[in-house]
């Protein structure tokens, strides 16, 4: 297989994770890893299948063109009967030409498109094959239609010339059963605690990379008791494309070799040898010419998932709820490092401040919010505390 080439059974992994992001942001629709790994190239979209509506379709349709910078209207008068259909129509539509992709943000209210030339998203997915270097497979527990997904578990693979196996149908039984000598592991920081809580095992010399969040000192830890000997965290967003990497929390990340640094600013090298400068997401505090630490979000956001969450918009959409008059929302780390929110709710006058409304307020935000904005905890107040 060529090293740039994308197959068609790649093409259906990244549409099943496709599809139910945007269900879940077109119509709240959430779907888990087993029912998306349950889907298959003859599974249809009509309501023998995924059971879509003609404005689910053509949504999912539209995101699914613009990810391989296609026209959103590229699937009028093609065919689209079922997942193996879609794909092969993206196939024949970028082997002939290939020029950008299009990836969305995770956060809620960051729905604006991110546009990169393809090449230089092929040079990150090659900036991670060389230090992920000499792996035999590699496992993914992460959606491949991101932009860091994408780079990862579809492109460094095929690079590398090894096979990829999407792990998100596997339980941790099973995940330990299968890993071999030699694999790399993908997940990020909150699903790795998870594998951690659940006694995941690993052979010799394999290697766990996470993305999304900062790993935590204690959770590194974990993960070398449980015999991933080697570890690589990477560092990068939506908009940017893949900037850092390191292999410890204790250390600073380092710049890869497309970046450079001039005083504060940082400049993208492309591969036609342009430059032009970006913003990373967070502040970086410099610790060298090329070695940084990361000091904040830019935008206020927490990563929960790999998710970016902001607190006040999940506010806002909670004081949506009948029963609320002002809700403040923050967060909370507790002793085991999941990352929670709190949600400080001050009700109107005719609520009581009592479980059974807290248990209301509950199943509303299930069904009005994604799963990582979810606050787990319900504090009632006489007046939001400051």
């Amino acid at each position: 297989m060529k090293p740039f080439a994308i197959t068609e059974d790649q093409i259906m992994r990244v549409l099943g994770a496709v599809f139910a992001d945007e269900l879940s942001r077109q119509s709240n629709k959430h779907f888990d890893f087993v029912t998306i790994a349950s889907w298959t190239g003859e599974t249809k979209l009509d309501a023998d299948g995924l059971g879509l509506s003609a404005k689910e379709r053509d949504a999912c349709l539209s995101r699914t063109a613009s990810l391989f910078g296609l026209d959103e209207k590229f699937f009028e008068g093609r065919s689209a009967q079922n997942i193996a259909s879609v794909a092969a129509e993206i196939a024949a539509a970028i082997k002939e030409r290939l020029d950008n992709f299009v990836f969305k943000s995770a956060a809620r209210d960051e729905d604006a498109e991110c546009r990169h030339r393809a090449d230089e998203i092929f040079q990150d997915a090659a900036a991670a094959a060389n230090i992920l270097y000499g792996r035999r497979r590699l496992l993914s527990f992460v959606a491949p239609h991101s932009l860091l997904g994408f780079e990862l578990t579809i492109l460094t693979p095929n690079l590398q010339g090894i096979e990829s196996i999407d792990a998100r149908g596997m339980t941790p039984e099973q995940l330990s059963a299968t890993l071999a000598y030699g694999d790399v592991l993908v997940a990020t920081p909150t699903l790795w605690r998870y594998m951690m809580r659940e006694n995941l095992a690993s052979p010799d010399n394999t290697m766990a990379v996470s993305f999304g969040e900062a790993m935590a000192p204690d959770l590194a830890v974990e993960m070398l008791k449980a015999g991933f000997g080697v570890m690589r965290e990477l560092y990068g967003s939506t908009e940017s494309g893949l900037i850092g990497w390191r292999d410890a929390p204790t250390e600073p990340f380092l710049l890869f070799d497309h970046w450079r640094r001039a005083d504060a600013q940082l400049f993208r090298c492309a591969p036609d040898g342009s430059e032009r400068e970006t913003n990373a997401m967070d502040f970086l505090e410099w610790t060298g010419e090329r070695a940084f630490r990361l000091a904040g979000r830019r935008d206020g956001a927490i990563q929960i998932g790999a998710v970016n969450v902001h607190p006040d918009v999940v506010a806002r959409q909670v004081s949506q709820h009948p029963a609320v008059g002002e809700c403040a929302v923050n967060v909370n780390r507790s002793g085991d490092g999941v990352t929670r929110l709190v949600a400080h709710i001050v009700l109107k006058r005719d609520r009581l401040p009592n479980e059974s409304t807290a248990r209301d307020i509950d199943a509303w935000c299930r069904t009005s919010l994604r799963q990582q904005e979810r606050p787990r905890i319900y504090q009632f107040h006489q007046a939001l505390p400051k």
